[in-house]
């Protein structure tokens, strides 16, 4: 590690002291790429090299010598593509982060400093708000793109069935280091057509889109449909309206059946109540001809007498097998 160090510092000693003779070329001279992506540059010289170094932004990253590379990491590396009369090496960072943006440069021993701008990109999201719509024949319409998240500025542009319709005056907001754009298009609907929004930053090789289609309905065809709609809501409320009746009548009717039963019930109740209070006392309380009396008499709550009299000879079977203690006695009378 000491004898490299060594060798490092040697280099640069004779970088400083060095002529200006070798012819140095540095490619490409603008590079622009993606965040997280990778970013190439290739230094040439005409002259055997003994020495060259890379510098990012002011801070020196990697050394070659002839014997090899020097400090190489996994962000700076360095790998040789020199042929005879040409001695190239292409230089790469890779995971590009935003500080890295700015100037590298590429000295070699004996030739003046090149220097290459590097611009570290980001790339966002775009959308046409609403997605598809649905308009009639000659309404005048506007479709707007949002693009959201990109730096630098993005530039947007519209395309309608394939036909460019130029870049449009986009309005931009910073948020931080990003940018957010909307651009507006205002067209006729004329014919069924798919509409295309395109966002780029140079370093997209090919712009991000969002396609939307537009459907153009003719007046008599857009009548047509909505009298459809109307028919369609028309027939549903009445469906609705006629469901309602229908329960009301069931429960109606179903009410006046019990209110009616119950009247029923009540007039038979009271017939039988008067039917009773007009019936002669002596006719609502006769006794039961089948009843056998004991000899004794005995007054209902009607005003009406119970004759008990019992003749033991008509019973001479209940006599002789029952104590007369043992006897019960039954009254039945029949109410008419």
């Amino acid at each position: 590690m000491r004898r490299n160090m060594d060798v490092f510092r040697v280099g640069l000693f004779l970088l400083i002291i060095g002529g200006v003779s070798a012819q140095v070329q540095l490619e490409p001279q603008n590079a622009a790429v993606l965040r997280g992506s990778k970013a190439h540059f290739n230094c040439s010289t005409t002259q055997s090299l003994s020495v060259m170094t890379w510098i990012v932004n002011g801070r020196l990253v990697l050394t070659i010598l002839e014997m090899g590379v020097l400090n190489s990491t996994e962000r700076f590396s360095a790998r040789n593509l020199t042929t005879p009369g040409n001695y190239k090496w292409e230089f790469t960072i890779s995971t590009v982060q935003r500080d890295d943006a700015g100037e590298v440069t590429c000295q070699v021993l004996g030739g003046d400093p090149r220097i290459a701008t590097l611009s570290v990109q980001e790339r966002g999201n775009v959308e046409i708000i609403g997605g598809n719509r649905t308009e009639i024949e000659g309404v005048q319409m506007e479709l707007e793109c949002q693009a959201i998240g990109w730096f630098p500025k993005p530039n947007v542009s519209w395309s309608i069935n394939g036909l460019s319709m130029g870049n449009c005056n986009s309005s931009s907001i910073a948020q931080g280091n990003l940018f957010n754009s909307n651009c507006s298009l205002k067209l006729t609907a004329v014919k069924n057509s798919s509409v295309q929004c395109f966002v780029s930053v140079p370093a997209l090789s090919t712009p991000e889109s969002s396609t939307v289609f537009l459907t153009v309905e003719s007046t008599k065809k857009a009548t047509i449909r909505d009298q459809t709609v109307l028919i369609s809501v028309t027939v549903a409320f009445s469906a609705a309206a006629l469901l309602f009746l229908l329960i009301f009548g069931i429960i109606f009717c179903c009410k006046r059946r019990k209110r009616k039963k119950s009247t029923y019930h009540d007039e038979v109740r009271r017939a039988q109540s008067q039917s009773q209070n007009r019936m002669p006392a002596n006719v609502r309380g006769r006794d039961n001809r089948g009843y056998i009396t004991d000899g004794r008499d005995v007054r209902d709550t009607n005003g009406g007498i119970w004759h008990t009299n019992f003749n033991k000879q008509q019973m001479p079977y209940a006599i002789n097998n029952f104590n007369e203690d043992d006897l019960r006695k039954h009254r039945h009378a029949t109410i008419v």
